[in-house]
Parts: structure tokens; sequence; C-alpha cells
């Protein structure tokens, strides 16, 4: 596929400045420092914005964002500029951002004196341009606290009266409107029309709890003891005669007309798809995009360090990849072709457009692609792995050091108690304690397990933070029904934990560490056809007293009792100079490859260990007994010496699915056959490189999955009246907030995002849930001062909102609400008397509404504007029709 940009599509015209000159206000930028910079565009002038301002924004204007920070660190606008040395790397970010208003002359200038700006730093910076409502997680991570939109119309008005539209999860957003009308208002919003002698808070029904928080901490710190009067959506007549009296002299209540939240145009992102499309950029006469034919995207598809790159993102994003050879004048004209393209798709115009340079990428580019190793390098947190194995580790360790314990991802050493049920179909059956475990691929297996931790020490355990793990693990054989069973018994013994705890669902090739570890590495894996063999006479996987298993084989992945299992391969069509194999015919032999190292080659000897007495053979010293002996499984002539192929040259599996395992390096790796060229990923050995760590707040809207990623978080981002999804790379954290809503919901939360990931994971990631206080140490290690005790003070919305009643003089705070006893006539009672839920939610199946509404009269939940506009009558004319007419309004409208 070609597209063609015609030069005449660009913002501005690129290059349009032969040798840029700097501006004075740039140059006083420390280009080796870590720093953080604003700059507001006033026409042709670039004035610096005062700190004091940072945060504060202007509709009509432009501004220029700079921040440099350490790699794996984030600057925010609280940085203070400190010089380093000339040989430290530096991460730098340019931003622009245009407010809604803004002309097209400050559009055109801010792309001027970004090209200064970048010239500056020697085109080595990431340039991002944002749009006002619109911004990137690394925009917002600047300002923590949030930021406000003032209307560049009213700068000359009086100061009152004035009304702001407030939203946003994380990071709250206020903005200034320029006029006082209801066409601003949204059930997704909260609004504020502050007046000379009042201030309204008006809290639409749809918006959040965290919002809803933001919003009264923000109005307390700009009334400056002025009244402050609530308002809930649908609830405006309820309203005191003077109170009614100054809103309709401002917003007249019979023009009231509130759009729903089923009508918004999300700013947020859907999990909903995780492809690229990449072109070739190409100068002939005009710009030519030449699409590659790529199916996952890979850094080796970016191959041209002389050319431009385009990654279009769906939409969603589009990035313009530099490389380190390509001439300054395509990195200065990069921003330009990147927005021709976004006209030339007809995307929106607020759609992202960053431009990255060779070398430079930005952690958000890179993850991006399925196989770009060096992100994983770059520890986001700054931690260095640890290489040491697990036997060297004092398990006293893991309980001081929750930062070991999460870079390990062991919570402690194994050695705890135990119990295992087997899952087929509808049959559960508790396997008996025993050093050999084996697990069938057409099976599901549920563990119960209890932390063993080696200290008495009350805050060492806290840190620990569990007692107990429930376990999930299903075959890749696994029929669903199998794993629903077993889903609903680890979900119930979860639900009945009387201590804390955490649940973890995984897939066959998804074991993380420690769920290996307390099997000590010797977890045997084998083909769901032995399932009849192994557990009939009720032998339960003794492979010592089965003589009907005399024959199979054993691939061993792994070098440390962490990251170490032993696979059913049959049958094999290569083997390579790291294997390890354990080979049960008349005698247990374990075969080990020349380039196999001494720890692997321990772990296999161990394996072998379990079913008797073995002999060890080396690779080039077989006996011709050997040979003999395993003849049906294993030949000389697979044996492909020195041969190393980072994925797919290992062994092939008709059955068991191991086939498509990594087998490049001898530390192992367990590898999903869904995805094999995405080995790296899920490696379970922890010296092994890993993505780096990713926060989301996740939050369903009109049934998908909302995700807003929180960029260099911290503990204190955690609120307990949300959830999150806490991504290692290794393992999927859900972190439920103690008054989080649809706790229930949980896996299907962790299920969707994983499968719906921003880059390149696959749907077998493993997934584990945690509540607030009950942290494991593995997560509580990925925060930087994690204190035990943060949150216990957390105010919700409800209480922030007596408190409000409570610390200002009575009669400077009252609340308009469906709970205030209102004097009403009988069939006003009927229907204003009832709580307000918005139509999505009134519309969705039975066993989804809330408790307190009866399914057979959720019309009576409506707002009286929900009212009329789906029944176009009110209700006081709806309920004179006959009952038949009423139901059958219902039934079309999905209200009975």
């Amino acid at each position: 596929m070609e597209l063609s940009l015609s030069p005449k599509e660009t913002e501005v015209r690129p290059n349009t400045i032969p040798d840029p000159k700097v501006d004075a206000t740039f140059r006083r930028v420390a280009k080796n420092a870590i720093t953080f910079s604003l700059w507001k565009i006033d026409e042709d002038r670039l004035e610096a914005v005062a700190r004091s301002q940072y945060g504060t924004f202007y509709d009509n204007s432009a501004y220029i964002i700079y921040a440099a920070n350490l790699v794996g660190h984030y600057a925010n606008h609280e940085t203070i500029t400190r010089e380093q040395k000339p040989n430290v790397v530096l991460e730098r970010y340019i931003h622009y951002w245009l407010g809604g208003n803004v002309s097209e002359q400050n559009r055109s200038n801010v792309m001027h004196k970004i090209q200064e700006l970048d010239s500056y730093l020697g085109n080595a910076a990431a340039i991002y341009r944002e749009t006002q409502n619109h911004e990137s997680p690394r925009f917002l991570s600047y300002f923590k606290k949030g930021y406000d939109i003032l209307s560049g119309a009213l700068i000359n008005s009086p100061q009152r009266p004035r009304l702001y539209q407030l939203r946003a999860r994380k990071w709250l957003r206020s903005i200034e409107l320029a006029t006082i009308e209801w066409s601003h208002f949204n059930s997704d919003y909260i609004m504020v029309l502050q007046t000379e002698t009042t201030t309204f808070v008006w809290i639409g029904r749809s918006s959040s709890g965290i919002e809803r928080r933001g919003a009264l901490s923000w109005v307390q710190r700009q009334t400056n003891g002025c009244p402050i009067v609530i308002v809930d959506d649908g609830y405006e007549q309820a309203m005191t005669a003077p109170q009614k009296e100054l809103w309709n002299a401002l917003l007249p209540l019979h023009k009231r007309m509130v759009c729903q939240a089923s009508q918004l145009v999300t700013d947020y992102t859907d999990c909903s798809s995780n492809k690229l499309r990449i072109y070739k950029c190409n100068l002939r006469g005009r710009l030519h995009l030449d699409q590659l034919d790529v199916g996952l995207p890979a850094k080796d598809d970016l191959s041209d360090a002389h050319g431009v790159y385009l990654l279009d993102n769906y939409g969603q994003s589009v990035w313009l990849w530099v490389g380190a050879q390509a001439p300054q004048a395509e990195a200065l004209s990069a921003m330009g072709n990147g927005r021709a393209f976004v006209k030339k798709k007809k995307y929106p115009d607020n759609t992202l457009v960053v431009r990255v340079v060779e070398g430079h990428e930005p952690v958000e580019f890179k993850r991006l692609f399925s196989n770009w190793l060096n992100v994983w390098q770059e520890n986001t947190r700054g931690h260095k792995p640890v290489s040491t194995k697990f036997g060297k580790l004092d398990a006293h360790s893991l309980c001081e050091r929750p930062k070991m314990a999460a870079d390990t991802q062991l919570v402690d050493d194994g050695r705890g108690e135990r119990v295992v049920y087997r899952v087929l179909g509808d049959q559960v059956q508790e396997l008996p304690v025993s050093k050999t475990v084996v697990f069938t691929t057409n099976a599901s297996y549920v563990v119960k397990y209890s932390v063993q931790c080696a200290t008495v020490v009350p805050a060492d355990l806290a840190s620990v933070g569990i007692q107990n793990i429930i376990y999930q693990w299903n075959g890749s054989e696994a029929s669903a029904e199998s794993i629903a069973t077993a889903n609903k018994i680890a979900m119930v013994a979860f639900e009945a934990l009387k201590e804390p705890g955490m649940l973890v669902q995984l897939y066959e090739f998804d074991e993380p560490p420690h769920f290996l570890q307390i099997f000590d590495g010797k977890l045997i894996i084998m083909r769901g056809q032995r399932s009849d063999i192994l557990y009939s006479n009720n032998n339960n996987g003794d492979l010592k007293t089965n003589v009907m298993l005399e024959t199979f084989l054993l691939k061993v992945y792994g070098d440390a009792s962490y990251n170490s299992k032993a696979v059913e391969e049959h049958p094999l069509s290569s083997i390579t100079s790291k294997d390890c194999y354990v080979i049960k015919t008349s005698h247990v032999w374990v075969w080990c490859g020349q380039s196999s190292t001494g720890d692997a080659r321990e772990m296999a000897k161990s394996v072998g260990a379990l079913m008797g007495e073995y002999t060890l053979i080396l690779e080039g010293k077989e006996s011709k007994e050997f040979w003999q002996s395993v003849a049906m499984y294993f030949n000389q002539a697979l044996v492909i010496n020195g041969h190393v192929n980072s994925c797919g040259s290992s062994t092939t599996s008709s059955s068991s699915g191991a086939g498509s395992m990594c087998n490049g390096s001898s530390n192992g790796g367990n590898v999903s056959p869904i995805l094999s060229n995405n080995c790296y990923l899920n490696t379970c050995v922890p010296s092994k490189p890993r993505p780096p760590v990713q926060l989301f707040l996740v939050w369903w809207q009109q049934n998908s999955l909302r995700y807003e990623e929180i960029i260099g978080f911290e503990q204190q981002d955690l609120s307990a009246d949300c959830t999150y999804i806490l991504d290692t790379g290794t393992l999927t954290y859900v972190w439920l907030g103690a008054q989080a809503q649809q706790q229930e919901k949980y896996t299907s939360i962790a299920q969707c995002y994983v499968q719906n990931a921003p880059f390149g994971r696959r749907s077998a990631t493993a997934l584990a849930v945690v509540r607030q206080y009950q942290e494991p140490n593995v997560f509580k290690g990925f925060f930087e001062s994690w204190q035990n005790n943060y949150g216990k003070n957390f105010l919700s919305y409800e209480q922030m909102r007596k408190e409000l009643g409570s610390s200002t003089a009575p009669s400077n705070i009252s609340a308009v609400n469906g709970t205030t006893p209102l004097i009403l006539d009988d069939r006003q009672k009927d229907f204003d008397g009832h709580k307000k839920y918005p139509l999505p939610v009134l519309t969705q199946e039975m066993d989804m509404l809330p408790s307190e509404i009866n399914p057979l009269k959720r019309e009576v939940h409506l707002t009286h504007d929900d009212f009329v506009s789906v029944f176009k009558m009110s209700f006081y004319d709806f309920d004179e029709l006959p009952k038949w007419k009423k139901t059958e309004l219902k039934k079309q409208y999905r209200l009975f």
C-alpha cells in the first residue's frame, strides 16, 4: 500500500528555517542538565512561564515544555535544574501544547520554535504534539495535582460569574468556559458555577468517586470561604428558593438539557486494538509512504538508519521514527509529515503525533514492538536484576527487602505447606502430598499455598504482606469446563481466606518464579494422553509405582529451582547442545548437551532422581547401550551440535504445545506456544531482561475497559476507590482498592487488559489479584518507599462531603440530593424520590442492576430529562397510560 502526501497538507512547511537561529530564551537552557522548563507563545514572542504558574494554561495560546531526566527516572513541574557530567545519558522530551482556541498563527509559530529548540538540543529529543483535553500520559505525569485551563476570552472580564468544567480521573483538569450555558453540561462531568455570593458544585451522576473527591478539593482551594452548594445531577429542583433564583438567573432550569454518558466521545484509551501499521517514508518529488508487510511489528522492521518510518497505531497515535543517519532536514520535517498523514487518513485533529530519534526512543515507543530487547534492560524503577542463584540468597532477605522479592518475584523460599487439587471437567480430586508432582496438559489445577516467612519480626511480616496464595494452573489442552470449574474453586477459596492472600491465575508455559519454586523446580508436565494411566488405580501420578509409564521423554527447562520444570516432548524434531533431557525407558537416562550449564545439568539430575537411579550421559560420550535404549525417542541425527537458535529450532510437540518453546538460553524459558517470537517476554529467570513496569488506572465504561497510564508512578497514585493494573511483564497484578466498586469483575478486568494490551503481549500472561492493605512483597517492591499504613486515613467522596459540611458554617454549605426528604405530591414521590442512574446502567441485564433497582420499575430511576428523551413524554403523562401500553414502551426501550 502506498500513500502520497502533499507538502501543502502539513501543519507548517518543513525546512522554512534554513539555519535555525535559536531564541535567546532557549539558549538559557542547560544542555546537559536535569530540568523542566515551560514557555508560552504569544504571537511571535516566546515568554518563559513563571514557576508559580506551572500548570495553568490559556486555551487561546500555545506552550512548549522541555523536560530532561536520568534514564529510568521522571521529571515533573517541581523538578529543580541540576547539571550532570558530560557522559551522563539523559532522556529528553519536548512537548508543544495547543489550546482549543489557539490561532493558526500561533500554531505555525510554535512549530518554528520547536525546530529551534530541537536543533539547539542536537535533534535528540522526542517531540510530542499535545492538544487540549487529549494530552499524552507523559504530559499528564508532569502535573500530578492536575492543571487548569483558563479561557483567553475572559482575561479582561469580571472575575464572577464563572463556569468551570472539571473532568479526568487521575489528573483533574479544570476548564474555564467562555459562556455559561447548559450545553457544557454532561453527566460524566462535574461543573462549578461561581457567583459573587455562592459557589455551586454540580455533580454529574456518571462521574467517578475519584473525580468527585478531586473536584471538592479543587473547589475548597478556589472558594476562599465563599458559601458552597452541592447540587446532584437530576435534583436541581430541590434547591431552596433563593438558591434556585440565583441559579436560574444564569442557567434557567426550564432550559436544562444534560447530555448522557452514552453520547460521550471518550478521551481515554479503550482496550480494543493492539496492532500497528508501519510505513517507510520516501521523498519522490512529494512524500510517499510505502506500507511494510509485517505481522507483529519488530525492531528489525526499522532497518534503514538513513530513513524515516511512520507508525500508525490505528488512529490512537502516530509515531515518526528518524534514523540516526537521516539528514537533519528529515528530522525537522517529520512532525509536519505526521500531521499530513493524520489529515490524509481523516483521523481526529487531536490525534497524538510523536517524533522519536534512533537511539533516543522513549519507552512508550519501544513497547509497541514485540522484540525490542533493550527496552527491557532499561529498568524504569532503577533496580538491578538479581542474578544470584536463589540457593545462595537468604530467604529472610526476601522478607526484609521487598525490592529483592519484586525483582525475583519470589514471595518466600517455597517451603510452605501446599495442597493441590486436580480438576478434569467437573471432577475435582485432591492429590496426596508427594515430592513428585505431575500435571497433565488436559486438566486444570488449584494449589493452595501457605506462605512461610523466615522471620518473626512484625515489621518484616508486614512487609511480606500475605499469608496465603491461591494458584490456578490451566493446561494447554484443558477444556473450557475444566477451566471454569477450577476458576470457581479458586475464586471461592480466595474469597474465603481469613488471612491476607493473593489469587494467581496462569496457563501452561506462563508459570511465574514462585509457582515453580514451591515445587522446587521439579514440576513435571505430561501430555493429556497420559491422564487415564497416571490417575488410574489411585496411583495419583506416582511415577515410581506405575509400571505402565515406563517410557517417556522429558525436556528440562531452566537452571534453578525458581525457573525449572520438566515437560514431556514427543516427537522431537531437533535437539540443540544447550538442551537437557530425562529419558525413561527400562532405565532412567539424563542426557545433557555440550553447551548446557552446570546448573541446568543439576536441575535435570534432580528430575531424574525422582524416578530412581539414573545414568548421566553427556553429548558426544553416549554409549551404544544408550542409543539402543532410547531409539524410539532420541537419535544422533537430531542433535545439532553447537547450534543456537533463539526460537523455533528446539523441540516440537504434537500434543503438549511445547514445540513453540524458546530454547535459545541455558537459563531456559517458559514460553507460551501462542506467540513463539515473544519468547523473551515471559522467561522466569530474574536475570533475564523483562518489560519495564507499568501502572494503569482502569475502569469499565459502557461495557468496555478503559485505562489511563500513570507514568512515574508511586504509592500515592493508588486510590482506595479505584482499581489498577500493575504490569510487570512476568505477572499482571490487579490491585483492588478497599472501596473500589465492581470488585467481582477483577478477573475480567485483567483478562481484557492482557488480551488487548497496547503493545506486543499475548493473552496467556499470568494474572494476580491483590487487595489494598494485603499487598505481597513481590508487589510492594515495584514502588519506591512503600508505607504499609498509607491510605488508612483515606476520605471517600461521601466523607469529604460530610466534612465539608462540618468544617464550614451551616449557613455556608448545603447539599441538594435525592436522599433528602422532598416536599412533593404523591406522584412526584413515586418518581423524584428514587435514586437516579444513567440510562446505560438501567438497560443492563437483570443480574447486573444495582441491588436497589426493581427490574420491573426501572423507569422511575431515570432523571426527568432522561425520561423525556427516551419516552418523548413526562413521567406524569406516562403514568396516565394503560398498563399494557407502559409495558410495551418499556420493552421497546429495554427498560423492562
